[in-house]
């Protein structure tokens, strides 16, 4: 499954958060003012109590979820009937924990934006193993627009990348047809130990450059090692 944004909605309508995980360009405030449309027409209109938890367009769906000051919403593409119920359960444990976290500013907020610091790190914790899995962009999108798109790596890629693809003939034979030495590797690897990098940045600290670098990078996210996101 493929996750494109997720927005989190102070009752309202404004977006109190926003969260872009690869290259779909969604209009935050056409987004917010229809996901606010929605809600209130669910809540009006439709002759249920059960608020509405999916919208549905071709291949993608928007998954909602409600809380008593704020709603959540991931929009995401090519998701099975399991998929959306493993999101639907996932995005509910997020939102119950913004809410548990942020429980004083959420009943009196202020309209500061800077309240809301750290809610970024429980979506991610969150949704790490379904970001892990996700298809990366193209790599001609990620050499040309480096600066845009960040790159980590928790413990279990460093695992991944130790127990299994260091030794791997396959990964030998990959970096040898990019002309690469695997102790190019370990430095992409300490670099993203250390926290987020963009692809420009990442490029600079490490002398690579930005084809072979980018190259690399979405290898290494195709394979599960590293976490990527806009």
């Amino acid at each position: 499954m493929d996750l494109y944004d997720l927005y989190c909605i102070y009752k309202g309508g404004q977006t109190i958060f926003h969260k872009r995980f690869g290259a779909v360009k969604i209009d935050q405030d056409l987004v917010t003012a229809f996901l606010t449309a929605i809600e209130n027409f669910s809540k009006e209109v439709l002759p249920t109590a059960d608020p509405l938890r999916v919208i549905e367009k071709g291949d993608v769906k928007v998954i909602l979820a409600y809380g008593e000051n704020i709603c959540a919403a991931l929009v995401c593409g090519g998701t099975t009937m399991t998929d959306v119920e493993l999101l639907k359960t996932r995005l509910d444990f997020i939102l119950t924990q913004i809410q548990k976290t942020f429980a004083a500013t959420l009943k009196n907020w202020s309209g500061r934006l800077a309240d809301f610091t750290g809610m970024g790190d429980i979506i991610e914790d969150n949704l790490k193993d379904i970001i892990r899995v996700s298809i990366p962009p193209p790599l001609l999108e990620l050499i040309e627009n480096p600066e845009k798109y960040f790159f980590t790596i928790d413990e279990r890629g460093l695992y991944l990348y130790n127990s299994y693809l260091r030794q791997n003939k396959g990964y030998k034979t990959f970096l040898s047809r990019l002309g690469i030495e695997s102790d190019w590797i370990d430095m992409i690897l300490n670099e993203l130990k250390n926290g987020r990098y963009n692809g420009k940045q990442l490029s600079q600290d490490i002398g690579l450059e930005i084809n072979r670098t980018m190259t690399i990078i979405r290898d290494l996210k195709l394979r599960g090692v590293i976490l990527m996101w806009m």
